[in-house]
């Protein structure tokens, strides 16, 4: 009996995960873009996501979603992608998305690896290449802007309100408006088994060593960080080896 109820609530899951995938495939259609679905066990969801399709992209007018075993969303997922463009999306095994997150794809792709969370009212943006390994967490409120690359390797776990952008406006001074200027843009990433806490902001072409931890409103401003450092500060910068006592740490 209790295998039988199993096998009717996944039945009722994909069901319903194929409905959704239909209106999505007819959202694209509609704007020049078609779905290209590898998800064989569907996708678990709390509320439907919203769909918001977009006349706009380069590419080859594909939306390639790819699910995992067991992937889930919570209630309120809201997914834009840029239908004219080349579009990826695709979870991982027992990966996760809680209430409120946003996805958007402007002729990019996002990559989450098995059993990683992106919790609540988070955002993920890529117009480039945005991987995050597996059992990572994004956590709170916080923002990943892809312009190019932004690379989180296995096990990065992130705190609340974390800003990860590899662009910014190049600004002279001048009257040109901000929307008009040069882009300055460098790849991020993020080894192996990296924390990064609460409130940290992550520019272009940060690249920090595994095994670190980023201290709670850091902001790193570019350049190499190395492994198994606490790093800190406004610029930040490495302060001592994990392990080793902090000077601030009293004596005895």
């Amino acid at each position: 009996m209790r295998r039988a109820l199993r096998g009717a609530r996944a039945a009722w899951w994909r069901a319903r995960f194929r409905l959704w995938a239909a209106r999505l495939d007819l959202e694209l259609r509609r704007r020049g873009g078609r779905l290209v679905l590898d998800a064989p066990h569907g996708l678990r969801f709390d509320g439907p996501p919203r769909i918001r399709a977009v006349m706009r992209g380069e590419g080859d007018g594909t939306f390639t979603l790819r699910v995992g075993r067991r992937a889930s969303v919570g209630r309120d997922l809201h997914l834009e992608v840029w239908a004219q463009g080349t579009n990826v999306l695709e979870l991982g095994d027992d990966a996760y998305l809680l209430d409120g997150v946003r996805i958007l794809l402007r002729s990019g792709s996002v990559r989450l690896g098995a059993r990683t969370l992106v919790r609540d009212y988070s955002v993920l943006k890529s117009e480039g290449v945005l991987e995050i390994g597996a059992d990572a967490q994004v956590s709170y409120h916080s923002v990943i802007h892809c312009r190019e690359r932004v690379e989180l390797a296995d096990r990065v776990m992130m705190a609340e309100r974390v800003t990860v952008v590899d662009s910014e406006k190049v600004r002279d001074g001048g009257d040109t408006p901000i929307v008009e200027g040069p882009l300055r843009v460098g790849p991020i990433a993020l080894g192996r088994n990296v924390y990064v806490g609460a409130g940290v902001v992550i520019t272009h072409g940060s690249r920090v060593g595994e095994n670190s931890t980023v201290a709670a409103g850091a902001v790193l401003a570019g350049g190499e960080f190395p492994a198994g450092w606490v790093i800190g500060g406004v610029p930040a910068t490495a302060l001592r080896p994990l392990g080793e006592p902090s000077l601030a740490t009293p004596p005895g």
